[in-house]
């Protein structure tokens, strides 16, 4: 689950001169129709700008995007991600077009802890948690053995104030992670718990506040418990039935992932996320009443069964937060990220946002 704070929407980006400093990035491959840029050297993502009017038609763009695959994937290992800007997509139903390019990613959001119900095709909604809480930076299904391993966004409506789509160079923060952790996490399990609420709890939900409200069909997209043990069984969990109705998920997955391409270890867990409901007073009482109604509470715990330390939690927090990038949006924008080179968040936010995700593969 991404990690949530409560903060004010902010009314300007958190580095004000990530797009006053950008650098051009020359990418002859791509044609002379669009030009390349970056925030500053090994800063993602890698913009794409279109120029002159002859991308300006969806089907145009589309036979652009497909010839030019091969340069776009590369691109996308070389900068952690690609944003495509300018270009003429606008709807959910251009989005899904554009997806339909790229390879999907064939569990899409099932067992996931966002709320978030498919849109069309196979375009998402971001997520439903509520617009003042902050999502921290994190790998999309971290707590998941099998995760996408790419992830697009789509601006269609971009908030007034707040609501950027932050991200955060995990190349960059592996660089600073700090040797002492690193030897105390070396060849380590995570075992996982996580909960869900009875099916039918967020069915009409326009919010939620606590990630372990959301109703287990709203999760994986059924009302089948037998489908439910098939994707369980299908993606390395362990489900366990409760009688008022919730439903238990125990998994183990590694601290640190390899890279498929690269071969970069990467740390995708969220060991760190243990207390950070907790240490947020908004959340105090939910929390609380949610943990009191678990047989098997919510965590993330080492294979010793212990959790992370307070050192250890802030040690990680300050990792995220010193590659945290944030610029404003655009209605049109779409970045696809590497899942595990590219972190992503949400700022808080107010006026109208509209976000769509889709969970992509190689």
């Amino acid at each position: 689950m991404a990690t949530i704070a409560e903060q004010p929407a902010p009314a300007a980006m958190r580095d004000t001169d990530y797009l006053t400093t950008r650098m051009a990035v020359e990418v002859p491959e791509l044609g002379g129709d669009v030009r390349c840029w970056t925030g500053g050297s090994d800063v993602p993502p890698l913009f794409i700008e279109r120029q002159g009017e002859a991308l300006n038609a969806l089907d145009v763009f589309l036979d652009w995007v497909r010839d030019h695959r091969a340069t776009l994937d590369a691109l996308m290992i070389e900068h952690g991600g690609v944003m495509l800007r300018g270009f003429p997509v606008g709807s959910a139903d251009d989005f899904n077009r554009l997806m339909a390019l790229f390879p999907r990613y064939e569990p899409g959001y099932v067992a996931g802890m966002s709320p978030r119900k498919t849109v069309t095709g196979q375009v998402l909604e971001s997520t439903r948690l509520d617009e003042k809480f902050k999502i921290n930076l994190h790998s999309e299904m971290a707590y998941m053995k099998r995760y996408p391993p790419r992830i697009a966004l789509f601006s269609k409506t971009t908030a007034p104030v707040g609501g950027e789509t932050i991200i955060g160079s995990m190349r960059l923060f592996m660089r600073r992670f700090p040797d002492w952790l690193m030897q105390r996490l070396e060849g380590r399990k995570v075992h996982i718990v996580r909960n869900y609420a009875p099916a039918g709890s967020t069915k009409n939900a326009a919010s939620v506040d606590h990630p372990d409200k959301i109703g287990w069909d709203d999760a994986f997209f059924t009302e089948s418990r037998e489908e439910v043990e098939a994707h369980c069984a299908k993606l390395g969990m362990e489900p366990i039935w409760h009688a008022d109705g919730s439903l238990t998920l125990r998994e183990e997955t590694d601290v640190f992932t390899v890279h498929p391409i690269t071969g970069e270890r990467i740390y995708r867990t969220n060991l760190h996320t243990n207390t950070n409901f907790d240490r947020n007073p908004a959340f105090a009482g939910i929390v609380a009443a949610v943990r009191a109604a678990q047989k098997y509470p919510s965590g993330h715990y080492l294979d010793t069964g212990e959790k992370f330390t307070e050192e250890e939690i802030e040690a990680v927090f300050k990792l995220y937060d010193d590659v945290e990038l944030a610029w404003p949006w655009q209605d049109g924008d779409v970045a696809i990220l590497d899942n595990l080179l590219c972190a992503h968040g949400r700022n808080p936010f107010s006026g109208p946002r509209e976000v769509m995700v889709s969970l992509l593969d190689r």
